[in-house]
């Protein structure tokens, strides 16, 4: 009797300890779904975007011809190869969410980017409150998503210097799911690119750094149709370095290939590309030491006349005339980057549109920005882009509501924090 009552008792054990883990799976699952449905890794797949409002034909899918039914648009008749918004649609690109940018400028030695957050936090506010024909069927962040990739350890942050690799990658790490959490707020009904940039994936990308990105963010390069248009979406942090990855640039230079002929021989309305590096700044054939300016990082941040080479922001000439060549082949719409951390906005020699657009970070401000701005003001913010009819296209910067006095906050922050630790210091010492 008292065997019967123990295996009695050992097989409600195990089946009361197998619902707990199965209903812990279930409820750890359904929030990273809620979560994470159709964003990041979810969502960037197969070199394309999986998106539910955003259907995309067959072909886009290579591999997948077992569930092409389950995750495009196989089981519609219409997808977004076809022109299906006469009036046109509207997209968002950010650039430079860069969490972790801002305590760069200062010898903190505890990491804290919570004002990149509250940034970013307040251009998804805005953008979910835009409606009707004002509402965008997808938002691109153009690289740079955070700021600690491990290979970075020079900035001005004493943390850095003295952390190991591998601590820098708990920071990137910590990092990564601080912006996940904020961008998945992004209403459900509009889908979120990401891309990589020098700080997500270094500034000599490896197969080893580009794979840490690719496991949080899924695939760094694809391409999608929305509306008639064709976007291309590239890891050009490869063009402006490719030696640590030579074979991953032959790849991806092979694929960038074939995916605008496929749009040319499908008659797109429009070739968008995105990157994170600037292809140029003033014209395709400046050379590399061409740009003798400098951008000037804001007061505050860093030691007092801190600046950057503008020249250091573009791809090399090497390798942008590459790009160049198939971009007028295929006669590309336009270009759109980040990494400048300010507007620029530059045509090719046959009318391609260069645009850089700023950050939703921290501005750098360019001794020629009278040049190459084009009369867009330096901040915090946003560029809006209405597609209209074949080859039509408008683009306006907006600032974020109250940017000055966001940013303003965010560096009198930083400073807080470092007086803070000076006094914790100079209280240890006592």
């Amino acid at each position: 009797m008292m065997c019967m009552c123990l295996l009695t008792w050992n097989a409600h054990m195990t089946y009361s300890i197998l619902s707990f883990v199965n209903r812990l799976k279930q409820v750890i699952m359904s929030r990273r779904f809620f979560l994470y449905a159709h964003r990041f890794a979810n969502a960037q797949f197969q070199r394309t975007l999986v998106f539910p409002s955003l259907p995309q034909p067959h072909e886009l899918y290579h591999g997948f011809d077992d569930h092409k039914e389950m995750i495009c648009g196989e089981c519609t008749k219409v997808t977004e190869k076809q022109r299906t918004r006469p009036k046109g649609h509207r997209f968002i690109i950010t650039a430079d969410t860069q969490f972790g940018i801002l305590m760069d400028g200062f010898a903190m030695n505890r990491p804290n980017w919570s004002q990149e957050i509250e940034i970013s936090r307040k251009c998804v506010e805005q953008i979910n409150a835009m409606e009707g024909e004002d509402r965008p069927l997808f938002v691109c962040v153009c690289g740079d998503l955070v700021d600690t990739e491990s290979s970075f350890s020079g900035a001005i942050a004493s943390w850095k210097k003295v952390m190991r690799g591998w601590e820098r990658n708990l920071v990137f790490a910590q990092q990564v799911n601080d912006f996940k959490r904020v961008w998945s707020g992004l209403h459900p009904d509009i889908a979120l690119v990401c891309l990589c940039g020098n700080h997500d994936v270094g500034n000599r990308p490896t197969k080893a750094s580009i794979e840490h990105w690719t496991s949080s963010f899924g695939d760094e390069y694809l391409s999608f149709w929305v509306n008639g248009t064709f976007n291309i979406c590239l890891n050009n942090c490869l063009f402006s370095n490719p030696t640590g990855a030579t074979d991953l640039f032959d790849e991806q230079l092979r694929w960038m290939e074939e995916k605008l002929a496929y749009a040319r021989e499908n008659d797109a309305t429009h070739i968008f590309v995105y990157g994170h590096f600037p292809w140029f700044l003033k014209h395709e054939d400046e050379a590399d030491d061409e740009l003798t300016s400098h951008s000037s990082a804001p007061s505050g941040w860093g030691p007092p006349g801190t600046k950057f080479e503008d020249g250091y922001f573009t791809i090399p000439y090497e390798y942008r005339k590459i790009a160049m060549t198939m971009f007028k082949k295929f006669d590309v719409t336009a270009c759109f980057s980040g990494h400048f951390h300010q507007n620029v906005t530059a045509l090719s020699s046959w009318g391609m549109p260069m645009i850089v657009t700023g950050p939703l970070s921290m501005n750098l401000h360019s001794s020629i920005s009278h040049e190459l701005s084009n009369g867009e003001v330096n901040g915090i913010g946003m560029r809006i882009v209405d597609v209209g009819q074949k080859g039509e296209f408008k683009h306006k910067w907006t600032l974020l509501d109250n940017e000055e006095e966001i940013f303003e906050h965010a560096i009198a922050c930083c400073e807080r924090q470092l007086m803070s630790e000076e006094k914790l210091v100079d209280a240890l010492i006592q």
